[in-house]
């Protein structure tokens, strides 16, 4: 599974990728699972190595179909004799990649996933103030021991940053791939828990009335369950009739 993330703190561009990969597989048959011989995914000094060539071929493929900016002090590079040799000094120190076991294991990574998936570059809990043309929000300086700061930017700044991560039309935000896809997940997954002697997951709302299913809010006045009536839509809920029937029932 892989989880597109483009923002960062500062709600600048941060375009990057969180990835989700299990701990084996279904042989090609499906009739075994098929445990890693290993209990790490990747040597990181091979990794770093790896990267470090698919990032410099990256670099080679946009020079040639003149696709890279060399702005200010950048400017000799743009001639290929210097540019070749800069790839070429890249190969002389070890790239570092960091990678570690992660803290509280898969459910952990699993519900910080989840925290991005269907949320926007910035909530409004963490906009401070609004004033003057000025935005002025809450950020974490991860640089600097994961500091609390204010950052003060005006206002077409702070729409340029958030419009950064609006995606194009039709772009998929969230991919599933092997078992998990979509068009195999219904027949393969119960497959991977049997193999795997998993019970099958509950809902959530197992056990309980269909009726009270939906009763999952509370009065702030009695505490007493609040049961769905009945839904409007957003053109009925602006006329006038709708607003007079509108009262809110606890028992």
């Amino acid at each position: 599974m892989s989880v597109l993330h483009t923002w960062g703190q500062n709600v600048l561009h941060h375009p990057h990728a969180h990835c989700a990969i299990p701990a084996g597989g279904l042989s090609l048959d499906h009739q075994h699972w098929i445990h890693p011989r290993y209990a790490f995914f990747l040597p990181v000094k091979v990794l770093s190595r790896v990267f470090r060539g698919k990032f410099t071929a990256g670099l080679k493929r946009a020079f040639r179909k003149r696709q890279l900016a060399f702005p200010a002090s950048l400017q000799p590079l743009a001639k290929e004799r210097a540019f070749r040799s800069f790839l070429r000094s890249l190969f002389h120190r070890d790239w570092v990649v960091y990678a570690k076991p992660p803290f509280g294991g898969p459910q952990h990574v699993l519900h910080y996933l989840a925290r991005y998936t269907h949320r926007v570059a910035i909530s409004n809990h963490r906009i401070v103030a609004f004033a003057d043309g000025q935005v002025t929000f809450r950020w974490k300086d991860y640089a600097h021991g994961s500091k609390q700061k204010l950052m003060t930017v005006t206002a077409e700044e702070f729409l340029r940053r958030f419009l950064l991560h609006v995606l194009p039309h039709g772009f998929v935000r969230i991919r599933f791939f092997g078992f998990l896809s979509n068009r195999r997940r219904k027949a393969l997954l119960p497959v991977c828990q049997q193999l795997l002697q998993m019970p099958a997951p509950t809902s959530p709302n197992a056990g309980l009335p269909k009726a009270s299913s939906a009763a999952l809010w509370q009065c702030p006045r009695c505490g007493g369950s609040m049961l769905l009536v009945q839904s409007f839509t957003a053109t009925e809920l602006n006329s006038q009739s709708v607003k007079r029937r509108i009262r809110f029932d606890s028992s």
